[in-house]
């Protein structure tokens, strides 16, 4: 009982904290339980699948097949994780901005769920697999019984999944506006430790060279064996003696997945930058709309809730609270956000706008006050 809820433990542990990391990227965004969810369970029906057919995969991974399929499960969710940073890099800010409406955040996010939905199904998957086949070769060769090593499995799994509760627990308590900017450092993490473990693996296989069998040893300090020294390198690839190509993959992962990010997510470059600015101040002064539109909060609800308003000049939406309760005139379309006092009116300026509906609502009445401008 206590080596299954060891091996279960160690092994679900890994995955656990890799489950831990992505909920936290995910928090708020909603159908994310259902992606990873869904992740968790293709992951666990690999495990299953390799339990079932476990000695003749064992025969058909023969060789070096079991390292080049390892690395390539391994390549396979570095991908994943590295089209995420890059794809959160990009809209990270905006999700940041628009995570308080529901809509928006399954539409933003829904893409880069489905590469995290990956990576859990890869992580539960690869130790799932462990799993299994450690429990294998352990009934082949112990006398326990089948239910004492399901109590000692379930016990490490529960253990397990505390553990990755806790990191969730933390990392969702960072502010929103840090949130993803620590959950895409602890994934860039994740990514060059996977690397890393993918070159170890080619190289184990003598696949690749190995630049040096050990660049440094620090098992005096943290040996790979203890708890922490799993964690690590569940989390980022920690190795006590790391092999040359190992650090190398590592670093160069981390450094890649560093620079493409800044790239993606900085604005304009310099000379676009400078182009705009001396359009900008050479081109003539924008038009704008002569009188002011209105809008009203009423019973919680706008009106009207259907606005038409101009195309292509900047114009002013007078927003004017009747109720005795505060609002807030929201839109993530229109990157606005401005609280209204009972009685007050607030001046939002907008525009110019392309042609079509821009979707506005009450932040703090989101069920009645609903509306649309549409720009025609």
């Amino acid at each position: 009982m206590l080596v299954s809820m060891i091996i279960v433990f160690r092994e679900a542990m890994e995955a656990g904290l890799i489950v831990g990391i992505v909920l936290a990227a995910t928090e708020g965004v909603l159908g994310r339980l259902r992606w990873i969810a869904g992740g968790m369970l293709a992951g666990l029906l690999g495990a299953a699948l390799v339990a079932i057919f476990a000695g003749a995969l064992s025969d058909a991974f023969e060789g070096t097949g079991q390292e080049a399929f390892t690395a390539a499960i391994l390549i396979f969710a570095v991908t994943m994780l590295s089209w995420h940073i890059l794809w959160m890099s990009q809209h990270g800010r905006e999700m940041a901005a628009e995570m308080k409406q529901v809509a928006n955040a399954v539409r933003l996010g829904q893409r880069s769920l489905a590469a995290l939905a990956t990576v859990v199904a890869v992580a539960v998957l690869r130790e799932g697999a462990e799993v299994v086949l450690f429990l294998f070769g352990l009934i082949a060769s112990t006398h326990d019984s089948a239910l004492s090593l399901f109590a000692g499995g379930m016990t490490g799994l529960a253990l397990a999944a505390a553990l990755s509760w806790l990191l969730y627990r933390g990392l969702a308590t960072i502010p929103l506006k840090y949130l993803f900017s620590v959950t895409n450092g602890l994934i860039a993490l994740l990514a060059a430790g996977m690397a890393g473990q993918a070159a170890a693996v080619l190289h184990s296989a003598d696949l690749i060279p190995g630049w040096g069998e050990h660049l440094w040893d620090t098992s005096f300090i943290l040996a790979d064996d203890t708890l922490l020294g799993r964690s690590l390198h569940a989390l980022i690839g920690y190795s006590a003696r790391p092999s040359g190509v190992q650090f190398a993959a590592w670093l160069a992962t981390l450094s890649v997945l560093a620079i493409a990010s800044r790239v993606v997510g900085r604005p304009r470059g310099k000379p676009v930058a400078i182009a705009a600015a001396l359009a900008l101040l050479l081109a003539p002064p924008l038009a704008r709309a002569d009188e002011p539109l209105t809008l009203e909060f009423h019973n919680h609800r706008f009106v009207p809730d259907h606005l038409v308003v101009p195309v292509g000049v900047k114009f002013k939406l007078l927003v004017r609270n009747s109720d005795d309760t505060a609002d807030e005139f929201e839109s993530t379309d229109l990157n606005r956000e401005k609280l209204v006092a009972p009685g007050q009116t607030i001046t939002v300026f907008l525009g110019p706008l392309d042609p079509g509906t821009y979707h506005i609502f009450g932040d703090f009445h989101q069920d009645t006050a609903q509306g649309v401008l549409e720009a025609k």
